[in-house]
């Protein structure tokens, strides 16, 4: 790509952060009203317990930004933290069951969210879509340095 094929892109991923809604603090792109941040935590949680460690490691964020986060979600009954037994230098964390039904709705409603794009496509470009963001995404995993793929 030339320099200003580039910087459209650029431009083009900016402006799909503000529509989807990625600089709001206080709700999903969805509509649901957790921060993207605290949705991110609770799906990583989706699976398991996970340390606070584990948890800023997955979601690419400093340790203490987790804590900050992991208290919140707790003061809303979101989620559980616990110290580990077997280390009690570590702190565990793990999804309640409101947090549970909350993120069921969060599928719901992201799974209607994202639809409603989508429907605006037709079927071929809806998977060019796919294909492209599963392409950028694992690019950029491979600049960070993170070999999963996501």
């Amino acid at each position: 790509m030339n320099r200003e094929e580039i910087l459209d892109l650029r431009h083009n991923v900016q402006k799909f952060i503000r529509l989807f809604g990625l600089l709001e603090q206080n709700v999903t792109p969805c509509g649901f009203n957790l921060s993207p941040s605290q949705v991110f935590s609770l799906q990583e949680l989706e699976d398991g317990i996970l340390t606070i460690g584990e948890l800023a490691d997955r979601l690419f964020l400093e340790r203490s930004t987790v804590s900050r986060l992991i208290d919140t979600l707790v003061k809303g009954g979101f989620v559980n933290r616990n110290l580990n037994e077997e280390n009690r230098r570590e702190v565990l964390v793990s999804l309640t069951d409101k947090g549970r039904r909350s993120l069921e709705k969060v599928h719901e409603q992201s799974i209607q969210y994202y639809r409603s794009i989508l429907d605006e496509l037709l079927e071929d470009e809806q998977f060019q879509v796919l294909n492209g963001f599963k392409l950028f995404t694992n690019a950029l995993a491979k600049g960070r340095g993170k070999t999963n793929e996501y």
